[in-house]
């Protein structure tokens, strides 16, 4: 059953190359497994909403499928899962998320901690920046945003609805780490997540200084040092 959900899932993620595709899906799938056998939880739970998780994402399907998970429901449905463990995978699904975090809006069971840790590891790190990378470039050909402006520094403390805005001014790669990748770290949820989450933390930060020092950008270097003792 976990192999045809896969199936489907890849389905209707196979056109998506901003970083929300399905090698994306793969990475937080084995990451979730990986997590629940290391805290001891339900990991056909935790491995059908780590399969799940962006099959209705808003920046993807709009803000009424990621509301009613349409699509997540659909699927569940067509390979026969039981409703309470529908009901379980959607309530994980719909209480995780960065934007959702903004909102105090956190998972509310082990196999939820789990999923979102995934998650979020895989925003983070070497994958993360790949990620955050392909984003930027199809947003610069979409629209011309730059991959770094020296001159428009991060936008701190933005609140759901502002980190959801299109096109803020601040919104490139670099200005991303700031306003949210090096956040992520402080949201982890387990104790195997955070354990992970310190080794993709630091290769931010080198990659961060290369790119500023190759940049001559010595304001941002500074920046970067003062952003890191307040987290």
């Amino acid at each position: 059953m976990i192999e045809a959900v896969k199936n489907d899932v890849k389905a209707l993620l196979q056109n998506n190359h901003d970083g929300h595709g399905f090698d994306h899906i793969d990475r937080v799938y084995q990451l979730a497994v990986r997590l629940a056998e290391k805290e001891g939880v339900d990991i056909r739970l935790a491995g059908l909403a780590a399969l799940l998780h962006d099959v209705d994402d808003y920046k993807l399907f709009g803000d009424d499928s990621a509301d009613n998970l349409f699509n997540a429901r659909q699927i569940l449905a067509r390979h026969q899962v039981p409703e309470d463990e529908t009901e379980r995978v959607c309530d994980i699904i719909q209480n995780m998320g960065y934007s959702k975090a903004l909102k105090g809006i956190r998972p509310q069971t082990v196999e939820g901690c789990v999923v979102s840790d995934a998650d979020m590891l895989d925003a983070i790190g070497a994958n993360g920046l790949v990620r955050c990378l392909a984003f930027a470039l199809q947003r610069c050909t979409q629209c011309g945003a730059p991959i770094f402006d020296g001159k428009v520094f991060p936008e701190l403390n933005l609140t759901a609805e502002e980190y959801k805005k299109p096109n803020r001014l601040s919104d490139n790669f670099i200005n991303h780490f700031f306003e949210k990748m090096l956040r992520l770290r402080g949201l982890m949820m387990t104790s195997s997540g955070k354990e992970e989450a310190v080794r993709r933390h630091e290769f931010m930060i080198v990659f961060l200084r290369q790119y500023f020092e190759e940049n001559n950008a010595d304001e941002w270097l500074k920046y970067l040092d003062a952003y890191l003792k307040q987290l």
